[in-house]
C-alpha cells in the first residue's frame, strides 16, 4: 500500500509541475512590474483652460482634476478664470490650445487670433443636441463633445496639434 501511495504522490507532483500557465486576455499586463501604463501624448501641448468669471461651481471644481489629467498625459495645462486673466495669459504666454465652453468661443477666438502664439480654440460642448454638435464640428477644427470623458480631451488636443503642424508646413 505504501508503494502505491508514493507512486501516486510522485505522479501527481509530476503532473502538477507540467501544467502550462494559460493567461487570459490582459492578465499578462497585471503581473508584477508589468502594469498598464498611462498613454503619453505624441504631441505635447501647452494648454490654457479658460473658465469664465460666472462659471458654475462644478466646472470650477473639475478644472484642477482636468489639469492633473492633462499633466499626466504629457501636456502643460494652465487654468485661468475671467476675461482679464485670459487676455493677460494670451498676451504673456505661449499656448498651443485653449479649452473653452461653447458659449464663450466667439470672444475667446477673437482674443486668440490677436495673440502671438495663435492658439487653436477647442470648444467644450455641454448638454447639446445632435444638431448643435454637428454645427460646432462643422465650424471648428475640433471639439470636445463629452467633457466628462478624458479621452475626448486628449483626442481633441491631438487633432488641434496636428492641424497646427499642418498650418505651419
Amino acid at each position: 500500500m505504501r508503494r502505491i501511495t508514493i507512486a501516486f504522490a510522485i505522479a501527481l507532483g509530476i503532473s502538477l509541475l507540467s501544467i502550462a500557465v494559460a493567461s487570459a486576455c490582459g492578465d499578462k499586463l497585471l503581473r508584477i512590474g508589468r502594469g498598464a501604463r498611462f498613454q503619453r501624448s505624441m504631441h505635447p501641448a501647452t494648454v490654457l483652460i479658460y473658465l469664465p468669471s460666472n462659471a458654475p461651481a462644478d466646472a470650477t471644481a473639475k478644472a484642477p482634476k482636468l489639469q492633473a489629467f492633462l499633466r499626466k498625459a504629457g501636456h502643460k495645462p494652465n487654468i485661468v478664470q475671467g476675461a482679464d486673466r485670459l487676455s493677460q495669459a494670451l498676451g504673456s504666454g505661449h499656448y498651443d490650445v485653449v479649452l473653452v465652453g461653447l458659449a464663450e468661443v466667439p470672444s475667446v477666438q477673437r482674443q486668440a487670433e490677436g495673440a502671438v502664439s495663435k492658439p487653436v480654440v477647442v470648444p467644450l460642448i455641454f448638454n447639446a443636441s445632435k444638431a448643435e454638435v454637428a454645427a460646432a464640428k462643422k465650424h471648428y477644427r475640433c471639439v470636445v463633445k463629452n467633457p466628462n470623458d478624458g479621452d475626448e480631451y486628449l483626442d481633441a488636443i491631438e487633432e488641434a496639434m496636428r492641424s497646427r503642424m499642418r498650418a505651419r508646413a
